[in-house]
């Protein structure tokens, strides 16, 4: 559908002073801000995606290019759909005053109204009418709960760490921008919006009205429509984006980083400490500090030594992740390798004030960025990727400062006192077709100057392409970068964490949190936040456990690594005017805290990634308890949103968040609902949804409930200091439903990075494990999910823990395979049965010849 708009030259402008609007006036196309007339273009991509761009006639707005990488890779826009023979929406237009309408077919709501529109080259709007308040996403911001709520919202990539979402000016938006939400429509369907635009904006929310505020870009919507369950929307979403990377099985490990670790002889003190104290650990990092003078990509080899890396990776068997910083100090010149490269292929961003190479400071002083778009920068970044890992021999990297940050608002030259530019190692020669005035824009998302702690807005990157356009981006491009730089190096499933991301940024990397603080504020938070990277397509994610920012507390730190146990990725990382927070620098009531929670993640961590391989690349992990309870009113209270969450479909959790707690209550949605580690059962599936009292001590495991009908797989930790320790033994801890219960484990016998790109990345290597029951006689199985036949290699259970299974006295167990069991039946908890089977012969799978069934027989 094509339709030709002509929009009379009037836009909206707003004047501020020192950052507070003053009034409000109207004015007509001006010179250096033309109006455009519009072409509206609506394309049914497929029968639940729907696209919708308006754009000026003579295109002359920014659009992400989509002939170069990473974008041809990540946006899987359909241009020549192929009609379906029914569509899951309509569309309708009205022309006066114009408004364009999306319409769900079967239950005839209006999903989404678009009217007001305004476009011109500088300033942007529109207006769509939402069905109803609940929507989640449309981040990344620090707000202190799940569900968006009213206000004026800022999507642009900063460096604001402690920054507190309020829903005012100035904007407080950080480090990502994703113009992203999930919608739950008044039927209790679903869908996916998505903004296609990277420039800075403000979304104001009001009413039933969001307003989109942006200074460039085409105006493009995506719509994916799902069903009732939340996921089928955001799978379609995460297809769109070609999918989330899938990350190493040893990343699902405890992190440990501190800024500063000084030398490499105190990254071996902390990994033999850590060892020292049976406190499981599989990856050591280095903020700055290992850098000669913050130089990125350099190694100051006198303090960090090469032997020592071989030693942390060879024979202490932990992985080593190093940061890396994206702009590159001048101070050292071309003894610097980062920057002779980056002079010799030119790859440096350039000045729109003089054309000479554009002026920065960050940490190691006077700096240059380099330029994603220009050619030579692939190469750049890759060879230099490549000399830092011949110096570390790096398991992943840590992708900082990448909004990007700059400590100079714009340049530095232009700068007066102490972030005036110093620097005697300047390249000064001058690219004229650099060169560009001021932009006087009519409006400015989120009040402060766009150049604040960042690059100036008219800077052209190669290809002329304005960085107001692209600074959104320019994380995502690096990533690629560095992603790509990985696989040149032999890692078959790079391992990147980056701070800065924008839709797409998951087909390479994964994201963490940023400079949290050391709070309650922080840690309640987290929770939301972790849920909406899950939805923007980033499910590995994290925040820094204990707090970055500020002193943290032993019971803060207590009840945050009873959370953090359970993140998609679980680090612990402070700063350098902090007091130290390794779990055991905080009293012995940490020190048992984290032991306990990191042993209980690591006894389920096979099971936990089992849910990203049988997820294939789309959809969450770490989710709100409505994407599996669609009809209870009661998940959508902000108190269950924000500090409730689900683990897959299995688990739930309901850590306490709250200062000085040891009791909460928790909502239990209508199901089967059993204590994960004891049994109890807490009620029935003839119950309504309930609250519970739930009792969390400092010292305890975190509060963690397994559903009726779900299996875990769970493995013995006594011994276990690494993911390398973790064999193929397994108990099975089976919840009694409603129906039978059902679980998942991978099939492979080691989990090395090249295995599991081998068997899993691209191939099914899932195993499928059943517990049916019927009167006096349950069957328990497993077999392959892609074929039906039988493991491809050895797994031992030795136990069936079931919960809800009535008392009997005796149980018999018969199998395609000889097998002895006992029985025994928990006197504290009545319907918790463990059925042992025999120890030294195990169930060896590999060695079986078809499905594994074991019989139970009752009496």
């Amino acid at each position: 559908m094509l339709l030709i708009l002509y929009i009379p030259f009037i836009l909206a402008s707003y004047l501020y002073e020192n950052s507070t609007l003053i009034t409000q006036t109207m004015f007509h196309e001006r010179e250096d801000n033309p109006m455009y007339n519009l072409s509206v273009l609506s394309t049914y991509e497929s029968y639940n995606q729907l696209d919708i761009k308006i754009e000026d006639l003579q295109k002359r707005q920014f659009y992400i290019p989509s002939d170069i990488e990473p974008f041809k890779t990540i946006y899987n826009d359909i241009i020549n759909p192929i009609p379906c023979s029914h569509y899951d929406y309509e569309t309708k237009i009205d022309e006066s005053p114009f408004k364009f309408n999306v319409i769900r077919t079967d239950t005839q709501e209006t999903m989404l109204s678009l009217y007001d529109i305004i476009v011109s080259e500088y300033y942007s709007e529109f207006t769509i009418k939402i069905p109803t308040k609940y929507f989640f996403g449309l981040g990344e911001r620090n707000q202190k709960g799940f569900r968006f709520k009213e206000g004026i919202y800022t999507l642009y990539a900063k460096d604001v760490p402690q920054l507190l979402e309020d829903g005012k000016q100035p904007g407080k938006g950080v480090y990502s921008s994703h113009p992203v939400y999930l919608m739950r429509e008044r039927s209790g369907k679903y869908h996916v919006f998505f903004f296609k635009n990277t420039s800075p904006m403000d979304v104001i929310y009001k009413d039933d009205k969001l307003t989109f505020k942006y200074i460039g870009g085409i105006l493009q919507l995506k719509l994916f429509l799902g069903d009732y369950d939340p996921e089928t929307a955001i799978k379609l979403y995460h297809s769109y984006l070609g999918g989330w990377a899938l990350h190493p099985f040893w990343a699902m490990g405890y992190h440990h980083s501190r800024w500063p670790i000084k030398s490499s002889q105190k990254l071996k003190e902390y990994v033999y400490k850590h060892k020292e104290l049976d406190i499981p650990l599989d990856t050591i990092w280095s903020d700055l500090d290992y850098m000669n003078d913050r130089q990125i990509f350099s190694v100051d080899e006198m303090r960090f030594l090469k032997n020592d890396f071989e030693e942390i990776q060879n024979k202490l068997g932990v992985n080593y992740i190093p940061l890396i910083d994206v702009a590159v100090g001048v101070k050292y010149g071309k003894q610097d390798k980062g920057f002779r490269e980056g002079i010799n292929l030119d790859i440096f961003l350039r000045s729109p004030n003089t054309g000479q190479r554009f002026r920065g400071k960050v940490w190691p002083g006077a700096s240059y960025f380099p330029d994603f778009f220009h050619p030579n920068c692939s190469t750049y970044w890759r060879t230099m990727v490549k000399h830092l890992y011949q110096s570390t021999n790096f398991s992943g990297l840590w992708i900082d400062m990448n909004e990007p940050t700059n400590f100079c608002d714009g340049e530095c030259d232009q700068q007066s006192g102490r972030e005036k530019w110093n620097a005697t190692m300047d390249y000064t020669d001058v690219n004229e077709t650099y060169k560009n005035n001021h932009i006087r824009f009519p409006y400015i998302p989120g009040v402060s100057p766009l150049e604040r702690m960042t690059l100036p807005p008219n800077l052209f990157h190669y290809g002329k392409y304005l960085h107001k356009d692209v600074h959104n981006i320019y994380g995502l491009q690096e990533s690629y970068e560095t992603y790509q730089a990985q696989k040149e190096i032999g890692k078959p499933l790079p391992f990147i964490i980056s701070r800065s991301t924008f839709p797409g940024s998951g087909h390479f990397t994964q994201h963490w949190e940023g400079d949290n603080e050391a709070s309650y504020t922080f840690l309640y938070l987290s929770v939301g936040s972790t849920m909406q990277f899950n939805i923007f397509g980033i499910p590995m994610v994290g925040a820094d456990v204990c707090g970055f920012l500020d002193n943290t507390t032993p019971k803060l730190c207590a009840r945050w690594v009873q959370l953090g146990s359970l993140y998609p990725f679980f680090r612990n990382h402070n700063n350098d005017r902090a007091k130290d927070q390794e779990f055991y620098s905080l009293g012995d009531e940490v020190l048992l805290a984290a032991r306990r929670n990191i042993k209980l993640r690591y006894s389920i961590m096979k099971w936990y990634y089992s849910l990203f391989l049988r997820s294939n690349h789309t959809g969450t992990i770490f989710r709100p308890v409505f994407f599996e309870f669609n009809d209870d009113v009661n998940l959508f209270k902000d108190d269950v949103l924000d500090t409730q969450f689900l683990i897959g479909d299995e688990l739930m959790a309901a850590p306490i968040l709250i200062e000085g707690q040891t009791i909460r209550k928790a909502y239990f949605p209508k199901a089967y609902w059993y204590h994960f580690l004891s049994g109890s059962r807490l009620q029935k599936i003839e119950d309504s949804g309930q609250e519970h009292f739930v009792m969390c001590k400092y010292t305890d495991y975190v509060p963690l409930y397994i559903r009726g009908g779900s299996i875990i797989l769970q493995q013995n930790i006594t011994q276990v200091k690494s993911i390398k320790d973790l064999k193929n033994h397994f108990y099975a801890v089976i919840a009694i439903g409603e129906k039978d219960s059902f679980g998942t484990i991978i099939d492979l016998d080691e989990f090395s990075d090249q295995k599991i790109a081998d068997k899993c990345d691209q191939l099914n290597c899932i195993l499928n494990v059943n517990f049916s029951q019927q009167e006096n006689q349950a069957e328990f199985t497993i077999v392959r999910a892609d074929n039906g036949g039988p493991a491809a290699y050895p797994l031992f259970i030795t136990r069936l823990k079931v919960y809800g299974l009535s008392p009997s006295q005796t149980i018999k167990c018969s199998s395609n395979k000889i097998v002895e069991c006992s029985y025994s039946n928990e006197n504290t908890f009545p319907y918790v049965s463990n059925i042992l089977l025999n120890e030294g012969i195990g169930l060896e799978f590999g060695e079986t010849t078809g499905v594994f069934k074991l019989t139970l027989q009752f009496s």
